[in-house]
């Protein structure tokens, strides 16, 4: 049994907030190894949330101990400082964007990626001025004051937020959820037409031929949050496309979709779209840093347009965590067959979530899986209820998922890139003892 603290739930010293405490029972996490948890009560876990898409390599210890080695004579630097590692780390990372983009750009680094985002919106402004922000229905960019304006959910605003933002969202990409077409029918041309209309005199949101124009058009090539979204490639390209022609800078959110998450390196590259700025953070560090980058295409990060000074944290330079970008990155490289070893770990986890699903007709509608993502659509808001049958139902091991508020009735999948055939299996047993639990 886990240790509980009394009736509370919640620690008498620990922040109430957090996401830790939304259920009655929270397992204490000792050790992990590969793509395996274990809690203080020796009960194990397959992970197939990994810190929300972070941990794609497994628990590893050998990587931060090799990382650590890299930097034992510069544990810190103050914030105003550079070093070599730094710049090896900003050029390795510029590369990752500009190979893809064949266009050359400039990293700024940050810590989480609300922050990130918040960096990619300064140089938005500076080189548009401040103006409005557009983003899609279904979107989350964080929790900060300003990404909390951005994200559709109403909570995030309800406590702090920075109001004097003005954001415009287009329609939700989400077909399930869409009131003009059928169900699973893709977009239409009326669809793609709908995200183009602003810029107008009737739209209400000013374009290049008004004063206030839009700075920004952030968009994600799947939306994890609002239950595994993806965007019509057709749809997206048209939103893009007329952001450009607009004259806005064109931000892609890649912090969960960014590194092989949803397949190729970069989740936008799925619609065949060029962002201008490109944000991600979780397949960087594998969760031993916190860590982000913001590449922007030149000349938008120049000195010019975007000025020394305009952007600063205490904690970006620090090389404990450039060393452990630096050792992932090290990983990355090795990793020769990693788009062919995704695609095999989509088609396992499709192959096997829709066995099981096919067992429960009457709780799943359907299974859907893209590179090392999955979702499970169910027949009713029933996703926090399963995320928690997953952790318990089974009598010998647990599995950790994902569930937001904003998609009730989907549990996403995204374990660590490098799971394995056995472990797919003993998640699928798990998966169907939960079902058996909530039916």
């Amino acid at each position: 049994m886990n240790k509980t603290e009394g009736p509370s739930r919640v620690p008498p010293f620990a922040g109430a907030g957090n996401l830790v405490y939304r259920e009655p029972q929270v397992p204490r996490f000792v050790s992990g190894s590969g793509c395996w948890l274990t809690d203080d009560g020796g009960r194990r876990y397959l992970d197939a949330e990994a810190a929300n898409g972070t941990v794609a390599w497994g628990y590893d210890a050998e990587l931060l101990r090799e990382a650590y080695s890299r930097c034992e004579s510069l544990p810190a630097l103050p914030s105003f400082c550079e070093s070599d590692l730094r710049l090896k780390v900003l050029s390795r990372l510029e590369r990752l964007v500009s190979d893809a983009l064949g266009a050359p750009g400039r990293v700024e680094l940050d810590l989480g990626g609300a922050q990130a985002m918040e960096t990619a919106l300064r140089i938005a402004a500076a080189a548009n001025g401040p103006g409005t922000v557009v983003v899609v229905e279904g979107a989350f960019h964080g929790r900060s004051g300003v990404t909390s304006m951005l994200s559709s959910s109403p909570r995030y605003r309800e406590l702090l937020a920075a109001t004097g933002l003005e954001v415009v969202r287009l329609p939700s990409p989400d077909c399930r959820r869409c009131p003009h077409s059928p169900v699973g029918g893709g977009c239409t041309t009326g669809c793609r037409s709908a995200v183009t209309r602003w810029g107008s005199e009737l739209s209400g949101v000013g374009g290049k031929d008004f004063g206030r124009k839009v700075s920004a058009f952030v968009f994600e090539s799947v939306q994890n949050v609002g239950g595994m979204v993806e965007p019509d490639h057709l749809w997206l390209r048209s939103a893009v496309d007329h952001a450009r022609r607009q004259g806005a800078v064109v931000i892609a959110d890649e912090i969960f979709t960014g590194m092989h998450r949803v397949g190729p390196r970069w989740g936008f590259q799925r619609a065949g779209v060029t962002p201008d700025v490109v944000v991600t953070s979780k397949g960087l560090t594998n969760g031993g840093a916190a860590l982000s980058m913001v590449w922007s295409r030149e000349p938008l990060g120049a000195p010019d347009r975007y000025r020394p000074g305009s952007h600063s944290s205490t904690y970006i330079g620090i090389p404990s965590a450039l060393a452990v970008v630096d050792t992932v990155l090290d990983r990355w490289e090795a990793w020769t067959t990693v788009d062919k070893d995704v695609q095999r770990l989509e088609e396992a986890m499709r192959e096997r979530l829709t066995a099981v699903a096919s067992r429960h007709p009457s709780l799943v509608q359907r299974v859907d899986a893209m590179g090392g993502t999955a979702r499970i659509v169910l027949a009713g808001p029933h996703a926090g209820r399963l995320r928690h049958l997953f952790r318990t139902a089974h009598p010998r091991a647990g599995a950790l998922v994902a569930t937001t508020g904003m998609a009730d009735d989907v549990v996403n999948v995204h374990p660590p890139l490098v799971i394995g055939e056995a472990d797919l299996d003993v998640f699928a047993e798990i998966f169907d003892t939960a079902l058996e639990e909530l039916g």
